[in-house]
């Protein structure tokens, strides 16, 4: 017969050994959003009260230069930049804060006191595009999305469209009238879903400009002033009943 293995002799006063407790299975934690020693709704005079929603805030040279918020805002610029970079998987990072001008470049921030929650950075860039697949290059300057990034864990649940949208209110734009810098699939769709934009020509500079950001703009309806009515044309049923009135008295 097969000699049988010795059985572990349990040691006075060394503690039992335990198996390793087992892999839970199911979705990841979530990952926490970015906090900051900087309470971010405050450099922009907004006092930011105990569960409210996130707001959104735009940044360009003028507050970076801020003697008081300047250094503060610039540091999350750069470490939500860099999230952002991971995210995307990319070499460099778009977005930054420290040693940079933005120029002509606006970043947008999402966030709630001392908590980022996504950025979208935007500037006007000159583009040579093929503007359908027979219709040559055509020179534009459009707006372009250059950095748009919402953390992990707060992504679907419409933080993403908030921040847009409020970019869209500032920039007095829409999202057909803007191009996209290498857009990844989640920006595509997230476009599809909410702006209904899906028609491009691919281009060899690898931005995105949508084929409605060719077509003519609609014409805005005219605006009547309050508490003037608009006075009859001549020929009209209205005149003909006053002439007719007239002649009658």
């Amino acid at each position: 017969p097969a000699p049988q293995r010795p059985s572990a002799v349990r040691q006075p006063g060394c503690a039992e050994p335990r198996a390793p407790p087992p892999r839970r299975l199911g979705r990841p934690r979530r990952r926490a959003a970015m906090q900051f020693e900087l309470d971010i709704s405050r450099a922009f005079g907004v006092a930011q009260v105990e569960d409210s929603p996130p707001r959104v805030f735009r940044i360009d040279d003028t507050i970076l230069q801020h003697p008081r918020w300047g250094q503060g805002l610039r540091h999350v610029l750069d470490k939500v930049g860099e999230r952002s970079r991971r995210a995307q998987g990319l070499g460099k990072a778009v977005t930054h804060g420290s040693g940079v001008v933005l120029g002509s470049n606006r970043v947008y921030i999402l966030a709630a006191g001392r908590t980022a929650l996504g950025l979208l950075k935007v500037g006007p860039k000159r583009l040579f595009v093929a503007k359908g697949t027979d219709g040559g290059l055509v020179d534009i300057t459009p707006q372009c999305v250059l950095d748009f990034y919402v953390v992990e864990g707060h992504q679907r649940g419409g933080l993403g469209s908030q921040l847009f949208r409020a970019m869209l209110a500032q920039e007095g734009a829409t999202a057909a009238k803007l191009a996209y810098d290498a857009p990844s699939s989640k920006l595509l769709g997230f476009l599809r879903k909410h702006f209904g934009l899906a028609k491009f020509t691919p281009q060899s500079n690898h931005f995105v400009v949508f084929d409605a950001y060719f077509a003519p703009a609609a014409a805005a309806p005219r605006r009547r002033t309050p508490g003037r009515r608009a006075r009859p044309r001549a020929g009209t049923s209205a005149s003909r009943s006053c002439r007719s009135r007239s002649r009658g008295s």
